[in-house]
């Protein structure tokens, strides 16, 4: 095997110099079809929110390329990613304290609530990440997302009236 052999067989999903397309990205669900629909429901549910971007971008180990959605007065970095991880996608939603208050907590399921109180603070902003394993888990998981289009909506009206 020579090298260029070697230096072609790193999946899309890692090679930091050369950004994957949507296609190379769900190639690495092949034999893992239950991992790519839910990848691709993930997808379909995201992108049904109005005014949501979706790109592909680098975001460094061990996320690799991801694909961030975005919404227009998203005070976080981003509304949602989809880290389409070969062995299972994962959902991270970045929220601030005044989003998570504004949920109802108590009625969430725990995995949910132990992802929000355990996620990660980085200035301000608590990362909530999630291992995708079923669409029942993927369902609760995309309630995060929509609390928050709906919250951010709320607050871009408020500025505007």
């Amino acid at each position: 095997m020579g090298y260029a052999s070697v230096l072609n067989a790193r999946p899309s999903w890692e090679d930091r110099f050369r950004q994957p397309t949507l296609d190379e990205l769900r190639e690495a669900y092949a034999p893992n079809p239950q991992a790519g629909k839910l990848f691709e429901t993930a997808r379909e549910r995201l992108l049904g929110y109005p005014d949501v971007t979706e790109t592909i971008e680098w975001q460094g180990l061990p996320w690799r390329w991801t694909i961030v959605y975005g919404l227009q007065g998203d005070p976080t970095r981003a509304l949602t990613y989809l880290v389409p991880d070969p062995a299972g996608p994962k959902v991270a939603v970045p929220l601030t304290g005044e989003m998570i208050d504004a949920m109802p907590l108590r009625r969430m399921k725990k995995h949910i609530r132990d992802g929000l109180s355990t996620g990660r603070r980085v200035g301000g902003t608590i990362w909530a990440c999630f291992d995708i394993g079923g669409k029942q888990q993927l369902d609760e998981v995309l309630d995060l997302p929509k609390r928050k289009v709906k919250y951010i909506t709320q607050q871009v009206a408020a500025v505007a009236s």
